[in-house]
């Protein structure tokens, strides 16, 4: 699971840190051509993102960056969940849905 807010359509510093930190894995499955197991399951992969604009278009920057994490460790299928005009501390508690769909989106993570 993959957890951030939107800053200048991309994920934050440290979302983003984290992700540069996994350049190694890049290099070891696609330099040395080593592969990186999956395990026995599989793996699944959750993008949850905030942010304060109205529109969803500022999430397309954060997927880019997401989407190419997961797939260096060998993250096969993710889901993304993104809340729009979450931009003060407590508004996702406002959020009609979020919390449930952030609670489903996270059981199927088990399944």
């Amino acid at each position: 699971m993959l957890a951030s807010p939107i800053f200048f359509y991309s994920l934050s510093a440290q979302a983003k840190t984290m992700v540069d930190r996994c350049q190694s894995f890049w290099c070891e499955k696609y330099r040395l051509k080593k592969s990186i197991p999956a395990g026995p399951k599989g793996r699944k992969g959750l993008l949850l993102i905030v942010g304060g604009m109205k529109k969803d278009d500022g999430r397309q920057g954060a997927e880019i960056v997401a989407t190419a994490f997961f797939r260096t460790v060998s993250v096969t299928e993710h889901e993304t969940l993104f809340f729009g005009s979450v931009d003060a501390k407590g508004d996702i508690g406002k959020h009609p849905t979020a919390l449930k769909e952030a609670y489903e989106a996270g059981k199927r993570l088990g399944d």
